[in-house]
């Protein structure tokens, strides 16, 4: 029982099987491909109308098509196809016939029924798209076979040099719908690659602004246009109707095309480094397709051999950018893997489509459709090389950042040797003049003399401070410029200050006038050169700017804050004044009230962009109110550490017999700073001194004489400071000056010769122009040290 149940059961399942399976079949019966029953008939360039064909059978000469897909090649004739459909159900069948590519321009359909006048569905490019029977990109032709009849159809085809390509396929509305879903997803596939890429690439190129971007896009773009035109939907979307431009579409398309991709695959591979002669080729290739694209535009005769040609240049094109690429290899200059790949889905693409657009190759869905894919693939591939040619230009821009890092870092010790020696070279005079203006000042009675003498002071004073505002500019750009925390006399620098200013608006014939509006300290906690150098700026600007009038110089706030003294200052003038448009600027490098100022009024503009600096290091601020043809007044507030209020400072308490009996060793190259220092230190009751040239003649009288203390220069030939104090550390002069206290004497103001000096073993370090009661004090403190720790040993 159980073995007969499954036996019906398999036969009634094998039995719905082929049902199913017949019914499928039935389903699959289209599309089906007529050609079998279809004969063509190549008319030439002379067109023979219907009736005549029909009137005149004996003269007709139509041949069977070879294959499903007859090839036609590039051909500007008229062409008659015909064939016959029957119907032998009772039921009327509605069927469409898809026939020849969207491009070709004329494709009219003729229906010849038992015993009625013809009828005519037209089609092609040459109409408008809306007057198409169906409103498709393909060629489609709507039949109707009524019940047990037979009709006869007669094709007209022509083109005006583009390929033909013939199937003779019959759908019906299932099928018709299926092909067109599996169109808009190939399609949909191939021009979204298209479009990603162009998209993604576009951005790119305005990011890196890398030549090769910009070629790779157009290139994409042209490829996406000219497939459109071959698919049929940029007629269907863009154009609509026939005219000047959609007759020549197709071929602008494929020679732009081929001309981006000459001069994309130029500028990717780079050819001209290594082939000039290939790369010339590809030139003249490139120029043949522009006299072509000309010939498109001007020349409407010339269609028939237009589209040949652009095939031929641009399959030469693409077998030229293979040859570049091998090349590159022997050349060693080897490109992008996937470049390569990419060009080589193209090359095989290309080959393949252009063989059956020449006849030479069997037509059919993958050789009609080769260009697509190989296009597809190169656009994926060619992505993907110029993903890794990002990498390799960001990988070259690190390369570069740090080559162009190295060489600032170069150029910056460049400048720092450079500047030190500007530092140097300049300083040295201004040592002999302001050192020696000052020793003959204190000696000289004639007060004539002593005025002009004055002069000369000040003007060395004007020219030391244009120098430390371009050494000091260099720091702020470096980082370097810092400030020292020391005890510093306020109201002898401020009175400092003051005398400057005054002789600078008596030359002038201003006014100069002081308010002290709250008590000052004696002391306070800073860098004495840097607070005079913030004021000094402004002041000189106030009086710079200043031709009539007044400036003054006001000491508003004093507050308390813990340990800090925040102090607050005014300089006002009456002044030309500062235009608002300017204010916002002010504070920047090089920058003054007018273009022309440098020439009225002198000065390099750096003065102010260092006050903000200096001021900033002060924990202070800055601020300019100005008004045109009033004047201009300068807000500043600095931040000072409080000093501790001493009885008595024990040095200079004991000032005298620190320096009773001491030699001190000057070591110094130059003959005019000798006589400066010289011309301080005789002054001083109770030492003695010795002058060395050099570091090596230093370490010479070391060694033959006892010396208490050393004021070395830093700049010397044979053997310069740092070098000396080097040996004299290492014992090259005797154990006895191990730690002998010297102090660097030297016109170097920048920080890595301070960070330096201080490295290789020096104690304090002071530059020129030496400033005798600044020395006095260094020397006072570096004896003092030295004998606190001989008491403690």
């Amino acid at each position: 029982m159980n073995r007969r149940l499954i036996t019906h059961f398999l036969v009634g399942f094998f039995v719905v099987i082929a049902s199913l399976s017949q019914a499928q079949d039935a389903k699959e019966a289209y599309p089906v491909s007529i050609h079998d029953q279809a004969q063509i008939w190549d008319l030439g360039k002379e067109f023979v109308p219907l009736i005549k064909l029909l009137s005149e059978p004996s003269e007709n000469r139509f041949e069977p098509l070879p294959n499903p897909n007859t090839n036609l090649g590039f051909t500007d004739h008229h062409y008659w196809v015909k064939f016959s459909l029957e119907n032998t159900d009772s039921k009327t069948k509605t069927l469409y016939l898809e026939t020849a590519r969207p491009i070709t321009d004329v494709a009219d359909l003729y229906l010849q029924a038992e015993g009625q006048e013809p009828l005519i569905i037209q089609n092609g490019d040459m109409m408008p798209f809306v007057d198409r029977e169906i409103s498709h990109r393909k060629l489609l032709f709507p039949i109707t076979l009524t019940p047990n009849s037979s009709t006869e159809f007669f094709l007209h085809l022509k083109s005006d040099g583009e390929v033909i390509n013939l199937p003779l396929v019959l759908h019906d509305g299932t099928s018709l719908i299926e092909s067109t879903f599996t169109d808009q997803l190939v399609f949909g596939v191939f021009y979204g690659i298209l479009l990603l890429a162009a998209l993604t690439y576009l951005f790119f190129y305005f990011g890196i602004k890398e030549k090769s971007f910009i070629l790779y896009v157009s290139y994409v773009i042209s490829i996406a246009l000219l497939h459109s035109s071959l698919d049929g939907y940029f007629f269907q979307y863009i154009l609509g109707t026939p005219g000047w431009f959609a007759d020549r579409s197709l071929l602008i398309f494929a020679t732009v095309s081929a001309i981006l991709l000459n001069r994309y695959s130029q500028a990717f591979v780079q050819v001209k480094t290594f082939a000039k002669g290939l790369n010339a080729t590809i030139n003249v290739v490139n120029f043949s397709l522009a006299l072509l694209l000309v010939g498109i535009l001007l020349y409407d005769a010339g269609k028939p051999l237009y589209y040949p040609l652009v095939n031929a240049l641009g399959f030469i094109g693409v077998l030229l950018a293979v040859a570049s690429i091998v090349m590159s290899f022997f050349k060693r200059k080897p490109v992008d893997a996937f470049f390569a790949l990419g060009f080589t889905s193209l090359t095989l693409g290309f080959v393949i489509f252009i063989l059956n657009n020449f006849s030479l190759i069997e037509n059919s869905f993958l050789t009609e459709n080769s260009a697509k894919l190989g296009t597809g693939l190169e656009i994926l591939f060619l992505s993907l090389s110029m993903a890794n040619r990002i990498r390799i230009l960001r990988t070259e821009k690190e390369k570069a950042q740090e080559l162009a890092l190295q060489r600032s870092e170069e150029s910056n010790e460049i400048k720092s040797f450079f500047l030190s020696n500007v530092s140097h070279e300049l300083r040295t005079p201004l040592n002999a003049i302001l050192g020696l203006s000052q020793s003959i000042m204190k000696e000289i009675q004639d007060e004539k003399i002593k005025e002009n003498l004055e002069v000369i002071k000040y003007s060395s004073v004007s020219l030391l401070s244009s120098i430390d505002d371009i050494l000091d500019y260099s720091k702020i750009e470096k980082g370097e410029l810092n400030l020292e925390q020391k005890t510093f006399d306020f109201q002898k620098v401020l009175n400092e200050i003051k005398l400057l200013a005054y002789q600078q608006t008596r030359d002038k014939g201003l006014k100069f006038i002081v308010e002290e509006k709250v008590q000052l300290p004696k002391k306070l906690i800073g860098d004495a050169t840097r607070f005079r150098q913030i004021l000094m700026n402004v002041i000189h600007n106030s009086i710079k700017f200043t031709n009539q009038g007044e400036v003054k110089l006001a000491i508003t706030d004093l507050i308390e804050s813990g340990s800090n003294s925040i102090l607050s200052f005014e300089i006002s003038d009456t002044g030309v004044g500062i235009k608002p448009e300017k204010l916002d600027r002010i504070f920047e490098s090089f920058i003054q009230e007018q273009i022309d100022d440098k020439r009225k009024f002198g000065g390099f503009g750096l003065g102010l962009c260092i006050v903000k600096a200096l001021t900033q290091l002060y924990s202070g601020t800055v601020a300019i109110q100005s008004e045109v043809g009033k004047g201009t007044k300068v807000s500043i507030s600095l931040t000072f550490g409080k000093a501790e209020e001493s009885v008595q400072d024990p040095i200079k308490a004991h000032s005298e017999t620190l320096l009773l009996g001491k030699r001190i060793l000057v070591v110094e190259d130059n003959p005019v700073n000798q006589l400066v220092i010289k011309s301080i230190l005789r002054k001083w009751k109770g030492i003695t001194f010795d002058f060395a040239n050099h570091g090596l003649e230093g370490l010479e009288k070391l060694q033959q004489s006892h010396f208490d203390l050393i004021l070395m220069d830093l700049q010397m030939p044979e053997m310069d400071g740092y070098e000396a104090t080097e040996a004299i550390r290492a014992g090259s002069a005797g154990e006895k000056y191990l730690t002998i206290p010297i102090i660097a004497v030297t016109a170097d103001t920048t920080e890595k010769s301070k960070v330096k000096a201080k490295a290789v073993g020096m104690d304090d370090y002071m530059t020129k122009p030496v400033d005798a009661e600044i020395l006095l004090e260094k020397v006072l403190q570096a004896l003092f040290l030295e004998n606190v720790q001989l008491e403690k040993l």
